[in-house]
C-alpha cells in the first residue's frame, strides 16, 4: 500500500493519471479488502483520497462496499 499511496500522490486522483481507467477496478477491489480486513494501518493520506474518490462511482458504491454505506 505504501507503494500505491506513492504513486496516487503523484498522479494527483487515480492510478495510472487523471482518468478512471482498468486499473482502478483491480486495485480498488484490493483496496476494498485491505480496508475492511480489521488491523492497524498507517496513514496514507492520497489512499484515503483514493478511497474516497472510488466511493463517488455508482459502480463502487453497489459492488466494492461489502454492504457498508
Amino acid at each position: 500500500m505504501g507503494i500505491l499511496d506513492g504513486q496516487l500522490a503523484g498522479t494527483g486522483a487515480y492510478a495510472a493519471g487523471a482518468d478512471f481507467s482498468l486499473a482502478d477496478i483491480v486495485l480498488g477491489l484490493s483496496l476494498n479488502r485491505w480496508l475492511m480486513t480489521p488491523m492497524p494501518r498507517p496513514d496514507y493520506p492520497a489512499i484515503q483520497a483514493y478511497a474516497e474518490l472510488l466511493r463517488l462511482r455508482p459502480a463502487c458504491r453497489e459492488f466494492c462496499l461489502n454492504g457498508v454505506p
